[in-house]
């Protein structure tokens, strides 16, 4: 299961660590030992040409069988004393105190051949025969294996060991944004290096492990990174924090401090706990990503002007498994000179989602789970709520409605995980001039829906003024669980608490005569940044079509698909 927060986890040795091994199989020195102790690939023959009746070369009797048998079962030659000293000992110009009998195995036996068979036929040079017999008749024994250098691979486990045990002690965290190139990836404290990690190994454990091998571990066992100095912390969780490092509070002061930071941290716990709880349940998340802008350019000219937005809204299926599979992730997109991003835009993509895209899930579920921010200008707002309660009322009565938001601060829901891959794609581009380029690199993570084209805004706003009344008992922004019955809103402040239901509707009004109408696109670009963006286009596209394009994009917004009709489908 992944976890969505920030809290902080065990660390966990895994099978593919953060490096890949070395697989010295594929080593050309590797290639070159095999073939030398395999015979290189080579066929087994006989080299020569010796008459058996006049000669003690028996080698034209082998037959190809016996051939691959020597091949297969190394067989090596005794020595024995030389018989008759064919010079004297003033005579002698080079050392001969033995000579060598050559045999090959058959099927029946053993047979005595020359040197340049037995060689041919195992695939061996003739000094490395020398050299085996030399040894052999000097110590009378198979020379020793002296490759490798020192044997330590028992100390060597047992520092792996300790080195292992010492690494997990350290406390993790999955990162915010799920990356696709390093999946299960979780991080350490910035504040930690491996060469501080192996400082402390060593004060700690007394042992003397060089640096190679606590990084070899690091690497080869575990899947984890150094986390950047976060930017978007919990303002709650850095004043707590800030009190309890204070020392000159007293020490009832700073229990107290700490037992508000866990408890505070248990909460926000809780809601990533009940957005795992999937079960049979469709569990949606939904978010706005970072305004995308138009023109992008990497020239620095181009920090200090104006630029037009490109909105994106996500919303994900979630699964207990974390698994994010491309149907499961729908993209809606607006431009700032179409529409305004308020809670008009968001309740009308979140609808169009549930009217079309969940529509014949929804059908099968008997419960609907939503999970967003607490934004009170998109999400957490009574616009939102009177959509969904005709939604309910209209076409899933069936379904238990809900929707969640987290404690403030610990907002990361799957929605980011998408948004970190997208954002990692548009860094590959430096230049995107028009919006298409933006949709073709979405497209590549989710299914896309393009204003106008595969939805469009509908009037909510006005449409809650006539039907929920302005006096109510409750206060939305506290809340963190809301759920969406047919005879209203049931409201709870905390997470392990009962729903406490209010009515909402006004006298006279029902739920089958809310009716919202299309919005007609709206642009909210200013006229200082419809000259910078304009301007800023002319430095860097030599083409007048695309001048043109957002010349007449930004003076007139796009009127096509914009009716006035009252119905309340799509």
């Amino acid at each position: 299961m992944n976890n969505f927060d920030d809290s902080y986890d065990d660390v966990q040795i895994v099978v593919d660590g953060r490096k890949k091994r070395a697989n010295k199989a594929e080593h050309s020195r590797e290639k070159v030992k095999r073939a030398k102790h395999s015979c290189g690939g080579k066929i087994p023959q006989i080299s020569c040409q010796h008459d058996a009746s006049k000669s003690q070369c028996w080698a034209e009797y082998l037959t190809g069988a016996d051939l691959s048998l020597n091949q297969d079962r190394f067989y090596g030659a005794g020595s024995k004393p030389v018989k008759r000293e064919r010079v004297t000992e003033e005579d002698r110009k080079k050392t001969r105190g033995h000579f060598v009998d050559y045999y090959l195995l058959t099927h029946q036996g053993r047979i005595k051949t020359c040197k340049a068979t037995f060689c041919s036929v195992l695939g061996i040079s003739q000094d490395r025969v020398t050299r085996v017999v030399k040894y052999f008749s000097t110590h009378h024994a198979s020379r020793p294996e002296n490759r490798g250098g020192r044997r330590n691979a028992a100390d060597d486990e047992k520092k792996r060991e300790a080195i292992k045990n010492h690494i997990q002690q350290f406390k993790c965290r999955a990162s915010h944004y799920g990356r696709r190139d390093s999946p299960g990836r979780k991080y350490l404290p910035h504040e930690l290096s491996i060469s501080k990690m192996h400082r402390l190994f060593k004060e700690q454990n007394g042992l003397q492990v060089s640096f190679s091998l606590y990084y070899s571990v690091f690497c080869s066992n575990f899947n984890l990174g150094f986390g950047h100095p976060a930017t978007d912390v919990c303002s709650t969780c850095t004043q707590l924090l800030s009190r309890v490092q204070n020392t000159s509070m007293s020490e009832e002061e700073r229990k107290v401090m700490a037992a508000e930071f866990i408890l505070h941290h248990r909460r926000a716990r809780q809601f990533y706990n009940l957005l795992n709880e999937v079960n049979d349940t469709l569990t949606a998340c939904f978010d706005v990503m970072e305004n995308l802008v138009l023109p992008r350019t990497p020239i620095g000219q181009a920090y200090y002007s104006r630029h037009m937005y490109l909105y994106v809204l996500g919303v994900v299926i979630h699964h207990n498994n974390g698994t994010q599979d491309k149907q499961d992730i729908h993209l809606f997109t607006w431009l700032e000179c179409q529409n305004r991003k308020d809670s008009n835009m968001v309740a009308s993509a979140l609808r169009s989602f549930l009217l079309s895209s969940a529509r014949d899930e929804l059908m099968h579920r008997t419960e609907l789970r939503l999970f967003s921010d607490s934004c009170y200008g998109q999400n957490k707002n009574m616009n939102m709520m009177a959509m969904l309660l005709a939604l309910k009322n209209q076409e899933y009565r069936h379904l238990r409605m809900s929707h969640t938001f987290p404690v403030r601060g610990h907002s990361f829901l799957p929605a980011d995980r998408v948004f970190g891959r997208i954002e990692q794609d548009i860094r590959r581009t430096p230049t995107i001039l028009l919006p298409e380029e933006y949709y073709d690199i979405l497209r590549r993570h989710g299914n896309l829906h393009c204003y106008l084209e595969d939805w469009q805004c509908y009037d909510f706003k006005s449409a809650t003024k006539g039907h929920i009344k302005q006096s109510r008992a409750f206060k939305l922004s506290e809340a963190k669980c809301v759920e969406i019955t047919t005879s209203g809103l049931g409201v709870k402040g905390t997470y392990s608490s009962n729903f406490t239901a209010y009515p909402v509707l006004k006298k006279g009004k029902k739920w089958d005569t809310f009716r919202s109408s299309v919005l007609p696109p709206v642009s909210s670009v200013k006229e200082a940044k419809k000259t910078d963006t304009l301007k800023l286009l002319q430095e860097l596209s030599s083409s007048q079509s695309v001048l043109d394009y957002y010349t007449t994009l930004l003076d007139t917004p796009a009127l096509a698909n914009t009716g006035s009709s009252d119905s309340d489908s799509d």
